[in-house]
């Protein structure tokens, strides 16, 4: 499953948990894998400080929640994380054998620019 999550804000996404329900419902739907779009933050001149990290701080706060948050265990193999390409962030989830979903809330993000 690929998420673009261009134009939003960490504040929108991994913080307030809708990274966690991204998660919870990709794996309820059986996929194998997520790939999260967040876009870069090179090459703008903004944040020299990132210039070796392949992504910007919204990336960067991905990568730290998918690396840390304990809680997400419980949905992905979060040794599979995959930083190679710039801007998107890809991890392998455990297998569901018996998938309760087939789409993700529709509602899901767009309520976050709204939270």
């Amino acid at each position: 499953m690929t998420i673009d999550l261009h134009g939003y804000h960490p504040a929108e996404i991994v913080w307030s948990g809708v990274l966690k329900k991204i998660i919870q419902q990709s794996w309820e739907m059986g996929e194998p894998d997520l790939y999260l779009i967040h876009g870069h933050g090179r090459n703008r001149g903004i944040t020299p400080g990132f210039v070796n990290t392949n992504t910007g701080f919204f990336g960067l706060e991905i990568r730290r929640a998918l690396r840390h948050d304990e809680s997400l265990r419980q949905w992905i193999r979060h040794t599979t994380l995959n930083c190679e390409d710039m801007g998107v962030t890809s991890v392998r989830l455990k297998p569901n054998r018996a998938p309760s979903r087939t789409a993700l809330d529709a509602d899901l993000i767009a309520d976050a620019a709204v939270e």
